[in-house]
């Protein structure tokens, strides 16, 4: 065999190696099923909570094994549970804030190189209710704010307009054996939530939610606050006001993220009550769906207008105070009282 017989030869068998390789790697095919993850991990959750996660649903066409893991990018622990249908996982939130993932791995023991991995993953947010070191920072200390507990839960309270008011959100909730909400809810039905952005009321609900020798703002009360924290003092109830949104927010951070975005219309100076742009709550087929975090803060007031509950607003962009009305038990607002 001469020289050039014998390289071609050698090319020969190299392609058909690769050849080869290549039809290995287009056999390899999913393994049979759909991963289903049972996990009663709510979106956001406080460090030491505990949940435990179930995956199931996959298997091997030639009869392999299956073996899951959990991983967590909140921390590096790797969870493995072998040969066990459902496999089942326990997880304890670690003491950290912010956005993370939950996945679950799905694989053959014997047979990697002849099926994909199946993946699943659930996200959550860690939150913390902590005044030092929470999820809600940026809100300066009062010296003269006055401490007072209301439902068994403690807020400063500023003087403003003849009158005084809690400096953050209600947060009164009331909920079943069950944890099933009844009166007030949490942002996005996370009990997490509570304390940090304060409860949503229908404006039934509001009228009830501050306890004895507090009450819920009229629009007039409203206005007076307004006029003490700079809106023009011919200002009447009903009425837009032109200004004052800036000096009802504060520069807070959720999570670290900026929570009221910079417009140039709006110096944000937190002269009177630390307001947080925590949206509000539409009622749908499918439950109450949370809007306008980050744009929005809605307030309601004791008034009504054409069967409709009043409420104050702000939103992101204007230095503007808005009135608008919405229905009584579809909507719900935050609520601050007075005294």
């Amino acid at each position: 065999m001469n020289f050039k017989t014998y390289c071609i030869l050698a090319l020969g068998l190299v392609l058909l190696s690769v050849s080869s390789c290549k039809e290995k790697e287009i056999e390899k095919t999913y393994m049979n099923g759909k991963l289903k993850i049972d996990c009663k991990i709510p979106h956001f959750v406080n460090p030491g909570d505990s949940f435990t996660i179930t995956a199931s649903g996959i298997t091997a066409p030639d009869g392999t094994d299956v073996a899951y893991y959990c991983t967590s990018t909140a921390d590096s622990k790797r969870r493995d549970s072998l040969f066990t249908v459902p496999a089942v996982f326990h997880f304890e939130v670690p003491d950290t804030l912010g956005q993370f993932t939950l996945s679950v791995v799905a694989y053959p023991v014997q047979s990697s190189d002849k099926y994909y991995h199946s993946t699943g993953s659930v996200e959550f947010v860690i939150v913390k209710d902590d005044a030092d070191n929470g999820s809600l920072t940026g809100i300066p200390n009062h010296d003269d704010d006055l401490v007072e507990e209301l439902h068994s839960r403690k807020y400063n309270v500023t003087s403003a307009g003849g009158r005084e008011w809690i400096r953050s959100n209600l947060s009164y909730v009331e909920r079943d054996p069950d944890g099933t909400e009844t009166f007030g809810r949490s942002y996005a039905g996370s009990k997490a939530m509570q304390n940090i952005f304060g409860a949503y009321y229908t404006w039934e609900e509001a009228q009830q939610a501050c306890p004895l020798g507090w009450h819920l703002p009229s629009d007039q009360e409203w206005v007076d606050l307004l006029k003490s924290c700079g809106a023009p003092s011919a200002l009447k109830p009903l009425e837009n006001s032109p200004s004052g949104a800036g000096a009802l927010m504060v520069k807070a951070r959720f999570n670290g993220d900026e929570m009221w975005s910079y417009y140039r219309g709006v110096n944000i100076t937190d002269k009177c009550i630390s307001v947080i742009p925590a949206g509000y709550a539409v009622k749908e087929a499918s439950g109450w769906t949370y809007i306008g975090y980050q744009a929005y803060a809605a307030f309601w007031t004791a008034d009504s207008l054409e069967g409709q509950g009043v409420y104050r607003y702000i939103y992101k962009e204007n230095d503007n105070v808005f009135v608008s009305s919405a229905s009584k038990t579809d909507f719900a607002a935050s609520v601050r009282c007075v005294r």
